[in-house]
């Protein structure tokens, strides 16, 4: 006779355990050591990609497959580029431009995320304005350089206003569609507890869009530079990476300080990627544990 002791379950049993909050059932989190290991591997093969570039283009240099006065070897272009980190007066010109582009960027940002929120929040809004949005959002800022030295001359207040103009549609329509990605359920849940729309929005929808505002932050901040700089060439602005390159570029040999100071803006650029993906990673971690 089978005995009538309710079931229970034992120590060598188990149940499926709940997800925390913001994490999706069923999502496998990789060890540490994994993870150290798979952005070790990504590291090493981005590395190995560079190498082989600069390879290649030492090959190209070094056979005459294009003139020396057109693509000095990649060899001699490194120890440029060094010698340019020692200059004082170099490491001056790229002040100049870094400050200038922080200073447009910021006011992009400034423009940018709150008009963002505003539009995705509101959809009479968005709608009353998408049309003008996709009519301007394409003009060139370069372009409108020549306009700008006219209204505000060759200085730090030209550079900024083309790194705005440039870097403000981008970080708006990514904040918008943050803010449209913001799960429906989450925002009815939250005013089914009395929130206030103004609570909704800092503490449901602002979260959900940190991501994806990130994300425009990390792919404008180097467009940011590139900008910045050729404000600086077109405009004809008295300082400046972009001044200082087409001054360069006048001299007798100036092809090879040209390409050194080409190789440390880029080098720049990829400096100023790494931070902003580290601080992507820092601030909105939970939209990277599936690729973490």
């Amino acid at each position: 006779m089978e005995s009538s002791r309710p079931a229970v379950l034992t120590a060598t049993e188990s149940i499926s355990p709940i997800p925390p909050p913001g994490e999706a059932p069923g999502r496998i989190e990789l060890p540490r050591a994994d993870r150290t290991n798979e952005r070790t591997a990504v590291a090493a093969r981005g590395v190995a990609g560079v190498l082989c570039f600069l390879a290649l283009w030492e090959v190209v240099a070094r056979f005459d497959l294009l003139p020396r006065d057109v693509l000095p070897p990649a060899s001699a272009t490194l120890v440029h580029a060094a010698q340019l980190l020692g200059d004082r007066s170099f490491l001056g010109q790229i002040g100049s431009t870094l400050w200038a582009a922080l200073v447009g960027y910021v006011l992009a940002l400034a423009i940018a995320v709150p008009a963002g929120l505003v539009l995705g929040l509101s959809d009479r809004l968005h709608a009353a304005t998408a049309t003008v949005v996709e009519l301007v959002r394409p003009l060139p800022p370069v372009g409108l350089v020549p306009l700008l030295v006219l209204v505000v001359g060759q200085g730090i207040e030209m550079k900024a206003a083309v790194v705005a103009l440039g870097c403000v549609w981008p970080l708006l329509i990514n904040t918008i569609h943050g803010v449209h990605s913001t799960d429906g359920t989450a925002k009815a849940t939250a005013r089914s507890f009395g929130w206030s729309p103004r609570t909704v929005a800092i503490r449901v929808v602002w979260p959900s869009a940190v991501p994806s505002v990130l994300t425009g932050v990390r792919i404008t901040v180097s467009v940011a530079l590139i900008l910045c700089v050729g404000a600086e060439f077109i405009g004809g602005s008295r300082d400046g990476l972009g001044s200082w390159l087409l001054q360069q570029s006048m001299l007798p040999g100036g092809i090879d300080t040209v390409c050194a100071g080409v190789v440390v803006a880029g080098a720049l650029g990829l400096l100023v990627n790494g931070v902003v993906t580290v601080l992507e990673r820092r601030f909105a971690a939970w939209a990277h544990r599936e690729d973490s």
